[in-house]
Protein backbone atom coordinates (compact mmCIF):
# COMPACT_ATOMS: atom_id res chain seq x y z
CA UNK A 1 0.00 0.00 0.00
CA UNK A 2 2.98 2.62 1.13
CA UNK A 3 5.08 1.72 -2.06
CA UNK A 4 1.62 2.98 -4.25
CA UNK A 5 1.20 5.41 -3.06
CA UNK A 6 4.61 6.89 -3.20
CA UNK A 7 4.32 5.78 -6.41
CA UNK A 8 1.07 8.09 -6.70
CA UNK A 9 2.63 10.89 -5.27
CA UNK A 10 5.49 10.70 -7.70
CA UNK A 11 3.41 10.66 -10.97
CA UNK A 12 1.80 13.75 -9.20
CA UNK A 13 5.62 15.63 -8.73
CA UNK A 14 6.37 14.50 -12.65
CA UNK A 15 2.75 16.08 -13.74
CA UNK A 16 3.61 19.38 -12.12
CA UNK A 17 6.95 19.53 -13.35
CA UNK A 18 6.06 17.97 -17.22
CA UNK A 19 6.29 22.02 -18.39
CA UNK A 20 9.66 22.38 -17.69
CA UNK A 21 11.06 18.70 -18.10
CA UNK A 22 14.22 19.42 -19.27
CA UNK A 23 15.38 21.28 -15.92
CA UNK A 24 12.82 19.56 -13.86
CA UNK A 25 11.68 23.09 -12.28
CA UNK A 26 8.87 22.41 -9.58
CA UNK A 27 7.30 25.00 -7.77
CA UNK A 28 7.03 23.86 -4.15
CA UNK A 29 4.74 25.11 -1.12
CA UNK A 30 6.69 25.60 2.29
CA UNK A 31 5.07 26.58 5.44
CA UNK A 32 6.67 30.23 4.85
CA UNK A 33 6.89 30.73 0.87
CA UNK A 34 6.80 28.78 -2.71
CA UNK A 35 10.18 27.62 -3.58
CA UNK A 36 11.03 26.71 -7.25
CA UNK A 37 14.23 24.29 -7.22
CA UNK A 38 15.55 21.84 -9.67
CA UNK A 39 13.49 18.17 -8.86
CA UNK A 40 15.85 15.94 -10.53
CA UNK A 41 17.71 15.09 -7.53
CA UNK A 42 14.42 14.37 -5.20
CA UNK A 43 12.97 12.06 -7.97
CA UNK A 44 16.41 10.38 -7.74
CA UNK A 45 16.02 10.15 -4.23
CA UNK A 46 12.61 8.56 -4.30
CA UNK A 47 13.72 6.26 -7.07
CA UNK A 48 16.19 5.03 -4.69
CA UNK A 49 14.67 4.10 -1.99
CA UNK A 50 11.94 2.65 -3.88
CA UNK A 51 13.91 0.54 -5.69
CA UNK A 52 16.40 0.18 -2.81
CA UNK A 53 18.88 0.89 -5.50
CA UNK A 54 22.36 2.83 -3.48
CA UNK A 55 23.62 3.86 -6.99
CA UNK A 56 21.07 6.56 -7.40
CA UNK A 57 22.11 7.06 -3.66
CA UNK A 58 25.77 7.29 -4.46
CA UNK A 59 25.04 9.51 -7.90
CA UNK A 60 22.82 12.04 -5.42
CA UNK A 61 25.55 12.37 -3.05
CA UNK A 62 28.09 12.33 -5.85
CA UNK A 63 26.29 15.41 -7.36
CA UNK A 64 25.83 17.62 -3.73
CA UNK A 65 29.70 17.13 -2.86
CA UNK A 66 30.76 17.74 -6.45
CA UNK A 67 28.51 21.03 -5.73
CA UNK A 68 29.50 21.81 -2.40
CA UNK A 69 33.31 21.52 -2.79
CA UNK A 70 33.81 24.67 -3.98
CA UNK A 71 32.08 26.70 -1.62
CA UNK A 72 34.30 29.10 0.14
CA UNK A 73 34.04 31.54 3.12
CA UNK A 74 34.48 35.26 2.84
CA UNK A 75 38.07 36.28 4.47
CA UNK A 76 37.09 38.76 7.01
CA UNK A 77 38.51 37.87 10.33
CA UNK A 78 35.69 37.62 11.76
CA UNK A 79 34.68 34.71 9.71
CA UNK A 80 37.77 32.67 9.92
CA UNK A 81 38.07 33.31 13.40
CA UNK A 82 34.45 31.20 13.79
CA UNK A 83 35.37 28.70 11.25
CA UNK A 84 38.65 27.45 13.22
CA UNK A 85 35.86 26.97 15.86
CA UNK A 86 33.37 25.32 14.43
CA UNK A 87 36.23 23.24 12.88
CA UNK A 88 37.83 22.70 16.90
CA UNK A 89 34.32 21.42 18.00
CA UNK A 90 32.79 19.60 15.03
CA UNK A 91 33.52 16.24 15.06
CA UNK A 92 30.35 13.92 13.81
CA UNK A 93 32.46 10.40 13.62
CA UNK A 94 34.77 10.99 16.64
CA UNK A 95 32.71 10.93 19.76
CA UNK A 96 35.82 10.18 21.94
CA UNK A 97 36.64 14.28 21.41
CA UNK A 98 33.67 14.81 23.35
CA UNK A 99 34.80 12.35 26.32
CA UNK A 100 32.14 9.65 24.99
CA UNK A 101 33.07 5.86 24.28
CA UNK A 102 34.40 5.31 20.29
CA UNK A 103 31.57 4.11 17.82
CA UNK A 104 33.43 2.59 15.20
CA UNK A 105 30.48 2.10 13.29
CA UNK A 106 30.47 5.21 12.69
CA UNK A 107 33.60 5.10 10.34
CA UNK A 108 31.49 3.48 7.70
CA UNK A 109 29.51 6.15 7.00
CA UNK A 110 30.12 8.09 4.06
CA UNK A 111 29.27 11.78 3.74
CA UNK A 112 28.43 14.51 6.91
CA UNK A 113 25.81 17.16 5.94
CA UNK A 114 27.06 20.35 7.15
CA UNK A 115 24.95 23.92 7.84
CA UNK A 116 25.33 26.67 5.95
CA UNK A 117 24.77 28.79 8.59
CA UNK A 118 25.87 29.85 12.31
CA UNK A 119 24.86 31.54 15.24
CA UNK A 120 27.48 33.46 17.36
CA UNK A 121 27.42 36.48 19.45
CA UNK A 122 30.87 38.71 20.43
CA UNK A 123 30.84 39.80 24.35
CA UNK A 124 33.71 41.47 25.75
CA UNK A 125 34.68 38.65 28.17
CA UNK A 126 33.01 35.84 30.38
CA UNK A 127 33.60 37.83 33.73
CA UNK A 128 29.78 37.41 34.01
CA UNK A 129 29.08 34.31 33.01
CA UNK A 130 30.59 33.00 36.78
CA UNK A 131 28.26 29.78 36.55
CA UNK A 132 28.74 29.00 33.20
CA UNK A 133 27.40 25.98 33.07
CA UNK A 134 24.28 27.51 34.42
CA UNK A 135 22.60 29.86 31.33
CA UNK A 136 22.10 29.50 28.08
CA UNK A 137 23.76 30.06 24.82
CA UNK A 138 20.85 29.73 22.32
CA UNK A 139 18.48 31.28 24.51
CA UNK A 140 20.75 34.52 23.65
CA UNK A 141 19.95 37.48 20.95
CA UNK A 142 22.52 35.93 18.78
CA UNK A 143 23.90 37.19 15.30
CA UNK A 144 24.02 34.82 12.50
CA UNK A 145 26.60 34.12 9.74
CA UNK A 146 25.18 33.42 6.12
CA UNK A 147 26.28 31.61 4.19
CA UNK A 148 28.85 29.65 6.40
CA UNK A 149 30.80 26.93 4.77
CA UNK A 150 33.23 25.19 7.26
CA UNK A 151 35.69 22.87 6.19
CA UNK A 152 36.30 20.76 9.19
CA UNK A 153 38.27 17.01 8.98
CA UNK A 154 35.79 14.46 9.05
CA UNK A 155 38.66 11.78 8.08
CA UNK A 156 37.15 9.30 5.28
CA UNK A 157 33.94 10.65 5.17
CA UNK A 158 33.02 13.52 2.63
CA UNK A 159 30.92 16.62 3.39
CA UNK A 160 27.91 18.34 1.51
CA UNK A 161 26.44 21.83 2.42
CA UNK A 162 23.03 22.44 3.13
CA UNK A 163 22.33 23.65 -0.19
CA UNK A 164 19.73 24.28 -2.90
CA UNK A 165 18.78 22.07 -4.69
CA UNK A 166 19.31 19.10 -2.10
CA UNK A 167 17.94 21.32 1.04
CA UNK A 168 14.68 21.40 -0.38
CA UNK A 169 15.18 17.89 -1.94
CA UNK A 170 16.12 16.20 1.14
CA UNK A 171 13.00 18.16 2.80
CA UNK A 172 10.61 16.80 0.67
CA UNK A 173 11.89 13.44 0.52
CA UNK A 174 11.56 12.91 4.24
CA UNK A 175 8.14 14.48 4.11
CA UNK A 176 6.40 11.20 4.42
CA UNK A 177 7.10 8.11 5.56
CA UNK A 178 10.08 9.95 7.82
CA UNK A 179 11.13 6.90 9.83
CA UNK A 180 11.07 4.62 7.30
CA UNK A 181 13.49 6.85 4.73
CA UNK A 182 15.61 8.06 7.56
CA UNK A 183 16.68 4.77 8.60
CA UNK A 184 16.90 3.91 5.12
CA UNK A 185 19.47 6.91 4.36
CA UNK A 186 21.56 5.66 7.96
CA UNK A 187 21.17 1.81 7.53
CA UNK A 188 22.95 2.29 3.55
CA UNK A 189 25.81 4.38 5.80
CA UNK A 190 25.25 7.15 3.47
CA UNK A 191 24.40 9.36 6.59
CA UNK A 192 24.05 9.21 9.93
CA UNK A 193 20.66 10.91 10.40
CA UNK A 194 19.73 12.66 13.96
CA UNK A 195 17.39 11.13 16.34
CA UNK A 196 14.06 13.52 16.31
CA UNK A 197 10.63 13.45 17.26
CA UNK A 198 9.62 13.55 13.72
CA UNK A 199 12.31 12.15 11.89
CA UNK A 200 12.27 15.20 9.80
CA UNK A 201 16.09 16.06 9.94
CA UNK A 202 19.18 15.05 8.45
CA UNK A 203 22.18 17.56 9.02
CA UNK A 204 24.70 15.80 10.73
CA UNK A 205 25.07 15.87 14.39
CA UNK A 206 26.48 17.52 16.22
CA UNK A 207 24.36 20.59 15.74
CA UNK A 208 26.51 23.82 16.97
CA UNK A 209 23.32 25.97 18.87
CA UNK A 210 25.65 29.19 19.18
CA UNK A 211 29.35 30.36 19.57
CA UNK A 212 30.34 33.31 22.30
CA UNK A 213 33.64 34.84 21.43
CA UNK A 214 35.51 37.38 23.51
CA UNK A 215 36.46 40.78 22.39
CA UNK A 216 39.90 39.61 22.01
CA UNK A 217 39.02 36.82 20.15
CA UNK A 218 41.13 34.26 22.14
CA UNK A 219 38.69 32.72 23.90
CA UNK A 220 34.82 31.19 23.63
CA UNK A 221 32.29 29.15 24.46
CA UNK A 222 30.70 26.77 21.96
CA UNK A 223 26.97 25.24 23.07
CA UNK A 224 26.45 22.06 20.74
CA UNK A 225 24.06 18.90 20.58
CA UNK A 226 25.31 15.83 20.37
CA UNK A 227 22.98 13.01 19.28
CA UNK A 228 20.30 14.05 22.31
CA UNK A 229 22.92 15.25 24.98
CA UNK A 230 23.76 18.94 25.35
CA UNK A 231 27.47 19.49 25.46
CA UNK A 232 29.34 22.73 26.33
CA UNK A 233 32.73 23.46 25.43
CA UNK A 234 35.18 26.38 26.29
CA UNK A 235 38.19 27.25 23.92
CA UNK A 236 41.12 29.52 24.13
CA UNK A 237 43.25 30.29 21.48
CA UNK A 238 47.30 29.75 21.82
CA UNK A 239 49.88 30.51 18.97
CA UNK A 240 47.18 31.11 16.72
CA UNK A 241 45.57 27.81 17.34
CA UNK A 242 42.26 26.65 18.73
CA UNK A 243 41.72 23.89 21.56
CA UNK A 244 39.81 22.99 24.00
CA UNK A 245 40.01 23.67 27.79
CA UNK A 246 37.15 21.72 29.16
CA UNK A 247 33.66 19.88 28.23
CA UNK A 248 30.62 19.85 30.29
CA UNK A 249 27.62 18.17 29.65
CA UNK A 250 24.74 20.53 30.33
CA UNK A 251 21.01 18.33 29.72
CA UNK A 252 20.01 15.15 28.08
CA UNK A 253 16.81 15.00 26.52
Amino acid sequence: MKRVAIIILTLIFLYSCKENKDKGAFKYNSESETIEFDSTFYFQLQRAYIEKDTSELKEFFRKWNDLSIHKINNSDQLTSTIESIFNEVYHPFELEKYGWSSRPHYLKYKYAILPTEIRYKIVENFDSLKNWHEFSIYSMNLDTLSPFYPRPDIGHARFVYNIEPFKTSMKLFLDKDSYQKSFYLDSTYFINTPISNDWKEYLTTPEILGILINSQKDSALVDLRLISTGVRILLTKNDEKWGKEKINELWIE
